[in-house]
């Protein structure tokens, strides 16, 4: 797939499936790496850097890079390639704004609501993407991604708070029945990507099956962009609440 194919599916569908992204040697160096993030998040004994299932396995670690300074996970958001495919989707140079696992462990991984990620990043003309990488098989299956397709267009929405453990907010479920978009089950092997657009709708439901669901997920901004400061703090004043809601 050339790089004009998956702008275009970008922009056009909110998101584009790039396979075989990554070989199996890299994923396993990153899953080696993941054993050491979980450690130092536990040290930071900081309740929004990760969440747990039920049954104490951890189902979401977030902004690895404050906590987590070098090795596998920070080469591969360095990534020269795929800052390249960034930066051509963006129309700017491309820099990391974070890092973080959705590992939705077998039989107890927790769903997350239906979102925009623009919601929480609040960035000028969405000029930023999210790129999901398959550590394991994905599927509708084992509570892979949901996409309503091509929802990009409606630009950021309103949301709520969500309650929910690693996704603090959503879209009211009166939105979501009246949204006229497809929604699409991406199905990934391991070291495939999804780059999705930071205003497509998406989710994904419980992992009710046998087998684990593991992505790495790295989110870009352009150099050039910037944010919408009274919207970043309306935000962060949500996630406070939802924060003291669940814990």
């Amino acid at each position: 797939m050339n790089l004009l194919k998956i702008k275009e599916k970008f922009h056009n569908k909110g998101f584009v499936i790039i396979k075989k992204a990554f070989t199996k040697e890299v994923i396993f160096k990153v899953l080696t790496d993941l054993e050491k993030v979980k450690m130092k998040a536990q040290r930071t004994k900081n309740n929004q850097y990760f969440h747990k299932t039920k049954d104490n396995k951890f189902n979401t670690i977030h902004n690895i890079q404050i906590f987590h300074k070098k090795g596998h996970i920070i080469d591969i958001s360095n990534n020269i390639k795929l800052k390249k495919i960034i930066g051509v989707l963006l129309g700017d140079k491309a820099k990391v704004r974070n890092i973080e696992f959705f590992l939705k462990p077998k039989l107890s991984g927790l769903g997350s609501p239906f979102h925009q990620d623009n919601y929480y990043w609040n960035i000028i003309e969405a000029k930023a993407a999210n790129v999901w990488i398959a550590c394991s098989n994905s599927s509708k299956l084992n509570g892979g991604l949901c996409y309503y397709e091509s929802s990009n267009i409606l630009g950021t929405i309103k949301h709520e708070i969500s309650y929910a453990k690693g996704s603090s907010q959503k879209v009211p479920n009166y939105t979501l029945k009246n949204l006229k978009f497809r929604k699409r089950f991406p199905t990934l092997k391991t070291g495939d990507c999804l780059i999705h657009h930071p205003n497509v709708i998406h989710g994904s439901f419980k992992n009710k099956s046998k087998y684990d669901r593991v992505g790495l997920v790295v989110s870009y901004q352009g150099i050039k962009s910037k944010i919408d400061k009274n919207r970043l703090k309306l935000y962060k004043l949500n996630l406070k609440k939802n924060l003291k809601t669940i814990y």
